[in-house]
């Protein structure tokens, strides 16, 4: 079997080594590095470790910091929000001309406040979350300094306008909660023996005096334990499912496999198709349908099987892929090992589910390709946004009529009057998508009658 190694970085999950520095700089100036030489103080009247290097600092100190690296700025901040009781969060940069970061902000972590749009959607499944942001102006800026070669502050503002943590629950902010080491050897241990997530952190609140006290959330946990249940590749299901692979390609010299591999030597994606699969697409795969809702699978990964339609309007599979994620980098990759793999044969028509980071994906790879949308999906989501029946048969008239576009666009400009549509989130973008599920503008397009993903 032939498969490709992609050396150590799947790009589409945006791992990249970290390539901050931690020496210090020597100069007048007050001068930070990574902080792992910075010192802290014991417990202050039994209520918080304070660090004293940064407990008292003032505006007029903050303006004299200067820095080896963007990284080591962060990371102060980061122990001046521990020590006085709020989060951070990275903020935006700016580039020279030649591409280089000279500009940084780091905001508070309630900083800014939910756009009003999201609150407006007449699509949503769920209530609002509480506001948790309180346009707070709290940051630290910074600037590239090209004659000292060092980060120099540009601007601080210390005031907050909301309460500050307490000391004792700081730990629980999201800029600080963290699984230290001794913790992941510690849940790594007790969860190859069989010991339920559960029991693992109960134990271990017990032994930190408490949940509050771990450090660490539940679905921190959790979040963990899926990950290493995944990602490992040797001695795994992942290195097993390979070495199929390479034993189905014994008896099947056509079968073919393209996977990469993370930074971490874990599987990151996976493609393959056995003989039939690529003769078939040969003959059939001017329309491909894929569908990756497909995850009731052990580790939750998408699971995308690629078919369409034969000449006894059967359905016939091409190949099948399993991505780290549903990135558009994932789906590129796996676009771009199914058009290697089945020598280079462009289909004419993709149906898809409507997944955003899909179609952008598609437009890249297969930029001349009609993408039309599942009708199965769009009737779903009709469904979900819309209580009126008559519209919802209006909406089914125009996945499947022959009509022509003029039609159908005096009949959605009569709709949008009648039902008051006119600021309607969902409709907006349904309309928007209209070139991608309306009957009008697909009905002269190739698609052997291939309406849905599955």
């Amino acid at each position: 079997m032939e498969a490709k190694l992609d050396d150590g970085v799947n790009q589409g999950a945006g791992i990249q080594e970290d390539g901050s520095r931690g020496t210090q700089i020597e100069t007048n100036e007050t001068l930070i590095g990574d902080g792992k030489n910075d010192t802290c103080d014991e417990w202050v009247e039994g209520e918080a470790i304070e660090y004293r290097d940064v407990l008292m600092l003032t505006e007029a100190d903050m303006m004299r910091k200067v820095f080896c690296t963007d990284e080591a700025a962060y990371e102060f901040y980061k122990r001046y929000g521990k020590c006085h009781g709020f989060g951070i969060r990275k903020g935006d940069s700016g580039k020279d001309d030649n591409g280089r970061v000279i500009r940084r902000r780091f905001f508070c972590n309630k900083a800014g406040l939910r756009q009003r749009k999201h609150y407006e959607r007449l699509d949503r499944k769920r209530d609002h979350r509480s506001e948790t942001h309180t346009n707070c102006d709290a940051k630290l800026s910074i600037l590239w300094d090209d004659i000292s070669e060092i980060w120099r502050v540009r601007k601080v503002i210390l005031d907050h306008n909301h309460d500050l943590t307490p000391h004792r629950m700081v730990h629980m902010i999201n800029s600080f909660r963290d699984i230290d080491c001794s913790a992941k050897v510690q849940i790594n241990g007790m969860q190859g023996h069989g010991v339920p997530t559960s029991k693992i952190l109960s134990y271990m609140a017990g032994q930190a005096g408490g949940y509050s006290l771990m450090g660490f959330t539940k679905n921190d946990a959790d979040n963990y334990i899926e990950q290493t249940k995944w990602e490992k590749i040797v001695d795994g299901d992942a290195n097993a499912a390979i070495i199929y692979l390479e034993g189905k390609a014994v008896s099947d010299p056509m079968c073919m496999a393209r996977y990469n591999l993370t930074n971490n030597n874990m599987l990151a994606n996976l493609f393959w198709a056995d003989g039939g699969n690529r003769v078939d697409y040969q003959h059939f795969g001017d329309v491909l349908s894929f569908d990756s809702t497909y995850k009731n699978n052990k580790y939750r990964r998408p699971l995308v099987i690629f078919s369409g339609s034969n000449n006894h309007k059967k359905t016939t599979i091409f190949g099948f892929g399993l991505v780290l994620d549903e990135s558009i980098g994932s789906y590129m990759w796996l676009l771009e090992n199914l058009l290697e793999v089945m020598c280079n044969k462009k289909p004419s028509v993709i149906v898809t589910d409507g997944c955003d980071s899909m179609r952008a994906a598609i437009r890249a790879v297969f930029p001349e390709a009609t993408h039309r949308l599942c009708a199965w999906h769009v009737e779903k989501n009709v469904t979900s946004n819309v209580k009126d029946e008559g519209l919802r048969q209006l909406f089914t008239r125009w996945l499947y009529s022959n009509m022509e576009i003029e039609e159908f666009e005096a009949e959605w400009a009569a709709v949008v009057v009648e039902y008051r549509l006119h600021d309607s989130f969902w409709a907006k973008e349904t309309y928007d998508k209209r070139k991608m599920w309306a009957n009008a503008y697909l009905k002269d397009k190739f698609y052997t009658g291939f309406r849905t993903t599955s």
